[in-house]
Order: structure tokens, then C-alpha cells, then sequence
């Protein structure tokens, strides 16, 4: 039975990991911050909420612990874009707020210091599978993307690529963390009771869940909904490489036998991603050899591979067209959720984001400008109670 059910506490970085073995109550960066909660782990980190005093206000923050044998990495590659470009581009999340090194038994980890987030989305769609429906409202749908876009126009404006992180597991509702809130919260939820291994404390994780939305709420409180765009561990500025083991929505630019990946790149993942949230379905589904990929990808969105392409090894290895694919369009028609003309609108919203040729997709800006996304753009203040204008 393994001991550990989350992060493998008991591996060092000689094995690739060595997690912070943290605990509740333990002081970070020499005293000043206090944890009070473990967030959630992944493969390269630990997340946890902790407390500062400061001015006379307990200010409390989400701390990213990174393992010993990716901390190095992380300072080198991640640091200087977060201090850099990101710092210049937005005064909100994805704002790091300080970064510092902190020491265990396996050695240094990295951390960082960012605004404090809570459920993830998908429990929001999860709720609308429970409720019997496929995907979300389109309202939903189209404030997220607004959402979404109004982010990667702050990181694109600095030439920043998210790369692999535009997706549904990196979509999370914010969290109240003004101390009266957060404190009732935390007297009402505490932390789970602490198991010690080996000398090792057992920390389960508790995501913030003290700021919740409902998949069905009306357009003027979806317009309210605080959601981040988070993951921010595969970040790049020029020269944009694809990086291997990351599957980047099968942009067709990253199968190429010479594959190439950039901010267009975020535009082919956002429209997957959209696709995704409204019918609850992947778009492509294929997962076999990049060309099989490549050929699915063209017989959805009937379109022709770009001529310059033509030379690559992969696409050279296309299968002949299956028209037995159910193109783009016949797959949102095919929704029991949406209406014909739901359909067609989400469509040519669709069609200026997947685009084969990365050269051909919509800019952000561009995108922030569709009269599709501007309509769940809108602030509270356009909605009359429940319902839009007349």
C-alpha cells in the first residue's frame, strides 16, 4: 500500500522529485510567512495557503514550493520572465508576488508567491454533467473566453506564450481572501487532521472553497465570476520551442516533423478549449501517429495542409481524407445543448481560431474584438436583473 497518496514525500531529488515536506503552522522564507493549508500538489510542486502580517493586516497567499530537482530549472527558466516580462504586463494574477528559496532535508526549493485561487472550473462543468447537460450555457462559455483572452492579451503584449497551458485544468475560480472571510472560512473548514510517516507529515489538500458559481447562474452574475487562467510552468518568450511530452492540443504546427510553436499557438489550444466547454467533448480525438493527427485535424475543419508544409515528413505521411469525420461545424450542430443558431454563431467564432497554418489564426486582440466574445465581455452593470437589455 503506498503510504503517500499525494506528492511522493519520501523520494529525493536523486529520483527527481524531493517535495518540501511541509506542515501545518511551519514558518517559510526565515519567519515571514505562516501555512495554514495545503492547496494541491503536481508533478513538479507543492501549492499552500499561508499568512503574513503586514501593516496591521494578515494578507494571506498562494505559495508554489517547487521540488528540489526542478528548482533549479524553474530559477533559471520561470523566474526571469515572471520578474520581467509578466511583471511588466499585468498588476493582477498572474503577478508574482516574491519569490525565495527555502531549505529541507532534500535540499533548496524555489518558491513563489501569487494571489490565492480557489476550486478548479471543472467542478463547474462537472456540475453541469450532473444536472444531465452536455457543456455550458453559451453565456458561460463565451464570458470564459472573454475571460481567457483578456489574460493571454496581457502576456502576448510581451511576447510571453502560455505554450501548453490553455486548458480546461488550468481554469480555477478565484477565492475570498480578505482576512474576515478567510478566517470564518478556516474556522468552519479547518485543515485535516496531520499524519506523520517516517517523520514525514502527511498533509491532505484542501483547495479554497469559500467562492462558489453555479453552471446554470444567470448572465448578470456569470458577468461577476472571478476565474483565472492559471499554469504557468511551460511560459516561453522568443525563441518559442515546442517542448517534448506536451501535447499543445495537437496544434498542427507542433506535428511537423520540424515542429515550430508560438503565440498562434495559444489561439489553436483556446479554440479546442471553447469547443470543449460548450459541448463537453474533445474536438480531436485521434491519438495516433502526428500524421494520423494532422489528417484528422484536416478532414474536421475541411482545410487544406499549407503549401510550404508540403516538403515535411509528416505530411508527407498524411492517411487519405476519412470523409466520414464529422467536419467542425456538423459536431456543434450535432449538440444536444446548442441551438442551430448557437451553433453556426460559436462556428465562426471557431473558424478564426483553428486554422491549420498558424499564420492564419486571429490575434488576441483581434479575437477580444468578435462581436461573439464581446457579448459575454459585458460588465453587471449591462444587465437588467437577470436578463440582458432589450
Amino acid at each position: 500500500m503506498d503510504l503517500f497518496l499525494e506528492e511522493p514525500l519520501n523520494l529525493s531529488a536523486a529520483d527527481g522529485f524531493g517535495y518540501l515536506p511541509a506542515n501545518i503552522n511551519q514558518t517559510l522564507s526565515g519567519g515571514r510567512f505562516t501555512i495554514v493549508r495545503k492547496l494541491g500538489w503536481g508533478s513538479r510542486s507543492s501549492a499552500w495557503l499561508a499568512w503574513e502580517k503586514k501593516g496591521g493586516e494578515t494578507l494571506y497567499w498562494a505559495i508554489q514550493v517547487f521540488t528540489v530537482a526542478k528548482s533549479k530549472e524553474v530559477g533559471a527558466r520561470l523566474l526571469p520572465i515572471f520578474e520581467n516580462e509578466i511583471a511588466r504586463a499585468t498588476y493582477d494574477y498572474p503577478k508574482l508576488v516574491t519569490g525565495f528559496w527555502e531549505r529541507s532535508v532534500y535540499g533548496d526549493h524555489l518558491c513563489f508567491v501569487t494571489s490565492a485561487y480557489g476550486v478548479p472550473f471543472s467542478d463547474v462543468v462537472q456540475g453541469a454533467a450532473n444536472s444531465g447537460r452536455a457543456g455550458l450555457p453559451v453565456h458561460v462559455v463565451q464570458y470564459m473566453t472573454s475571460e481567457i483572452l483578456e489574460t493571454l492579451e496581457k502576456l502576448h503584449s510581451k511576447k510571453v506564450m502560455h505554450a501548453a497551458g490553455v486548458k480546461l485544468e488550468n481554469l480555477w475560480l478565484g477565492a475570498l481572501t480578505d482576512e474576515e472571510d478567510l478566517q470564518k472560512y478556516l474556522a468552519e473548514s479547518p485543515p485535516a487532521e496531520v499524519d506523520i510517516i517516517d517523520g514525514i507529515p502527511i498533509v491532505r489538500s484542501q483547495p479554497l472553497a469559500n467562492y462558489k458559481v453555479k453552471w446554470d447562474d444567470p448572465m448578470g452574475d456569470v458577468s461577476l465570476w472571478e476565474v483565472l487562467l492559471a499554469g504557468y510552468g511551460h511560459i516561453q518568450v522568443p525563441p518559442y520551442t515546442p517542448k517534448k511530452g506536451l501535447s499543445y492540443a495537437s496544434a498542427p504546427e507542433t506535428l511537423l516533423a520540424n515542429p515550430t510553436c508560438g503565440l498562434a499557438t495559444d489561439i489553436w489550444m483556446l479554440g479546442c478549449l471553447v469547443f470543449q466547454l460548450l459541448t463537453s467533448n474533445q474536438l480531436f480525438t485521434s491519438a495516433g501517429t502526428a500524421a494520423e493527427r494532422l489528417g484528422e485535424i484536416r478532414d474536421v475543419l475541411q482545410s487544406s495542409i499549407p503549401d510550404a508544409w508540403l516538403g515535411d515528413e509528416v505530411v508527407q505521411a498524411l492517411p487519405i481524407a476519412n470523409t466520414s469525420n464529422p467536419s467542425l461545424e456538423q459536431k456543434l450542430k450535432q449538440s444536444k445543448s446548442l441551438t442551430e443558431d448557437e451553433a453556426s454563431e460559436a462556428y465562426a467564432f471557431l473558424r478564426r481560431c483553428l486554422v491549420i497554418d498558424p499564420a492564419g489564426r486571429a490575434s488576441v486582440r483581434d479575437l477580444d474584438e468578435d462581436d461573439w466574445v464581446e457579448e459575454g465581455a459585458q460588465c453587471a452593470c449591462c444587465y437588467s436583473g437577470d436578463k440582458l437589455w432589450e
